[in-house]
C-alpha cells in the first residue's frame, strides 16, 4: 500500500473513532478531549501530504528501469513566464513481454535533449508504433558533477519500437 491510501484510511479512522468517542461520551477532562482534537488535526496534514499520490499527480521519482512509452507532453522553458519548462511521460512499468503495471505520470526537468527525443517518439507513437523505453541512471561521475554545476539534472533515457509479438493474433 502506498503511503496515499495508508494516511487517508489512517486519517479517517482515527477522527471517527477519536471524536466521536472521546467528545461525545466521556467525560475525561477537558485537557484530554483537547489532545485528541489536537492528535486529529495532525491528522488532517497527513490527509494533505496524502492526496497528491491518490490524485495522479506526476512524481519526480526516477522512471522503471524498463516501461511502455503511452504518451508524452513538453512544456517549453518560458522566459517571460519565468517557468523552466517540464516534461511529463505517461508510463507502464514493464514486468514481463506481456504484462505491463497500471500508468504513471511522471515530471522531468527540460532538456533539449530529452525534448529531441520526445518530438521523434511522439511522431512514431502518432503513426501507431508502440514506443518501449529504459532509464538508465549516469553512469559517468564526472558528466554528472558538470550537469549539477549547470542546473541541470539530465536522465538517460532510449526509446525504441515495441517488438512484434511472436504470436499472430487469433
Amino acid at each position: 500500500m502506498t503511503l496515499g491510501i495508508t494516511g487517508i484510511i489512517a486519517a479517517y479512522i482515527l477522527l471517527a473513532v477519536l471524536l466521536l468517542s472521546i467528545n461525545l461520551y466521556s467525560k475525561w477532562p477537558w485537557q484530554l478531549k483537547a489532545g485528541a482534537i489536537v492528535i486529529t488535526s495532525a491528522f488532517y496534514v497527513i490527509t494533505y501530504f496524502s492526496f497528491p499520490a491518490l490524485l495522479g499527480w506526476p512524481t519526480t521519482q526516477d522512471p522503471p528501469t524498463q516501461f511502455r512509452l503511452l504518451a508524452a507532453h513538453v512544456e517549453q522553458p518560458d522566459k517571460e513566464k519565468n517557468t523552466a519548462g517540464i516534461i511529463y511521460l505517461w508510463l507502464s512499468k514493464i514486468n514481463n513481454m506481456t504484462d505491463l503495471s497500471d500508468p504513471r505520470a511522471y515530471e522531468f526537468d527540460y532538456s533539449p535533449e530529452l525534448h529531441e527525443k520526445i518530438i521523434n517518439v511522439n511522431a512514431k507513437l502518432d503513426n501507431n508504433i508502440a514506443q518501449i523505453g529504459e532509464f538508465k541512471e549516469p553512469d559517468d561521475a564526472f558528466a554528472e558533477v558538470t550537469e549539477q554545476k549547470r542546473g541541470v539534472k539530465s536522465i538517460k533515457i532510449e526509446f525504441y519500437d515495441l517488438p512484434d509479438p511472436l504470436f499472430p493474433d487469433k
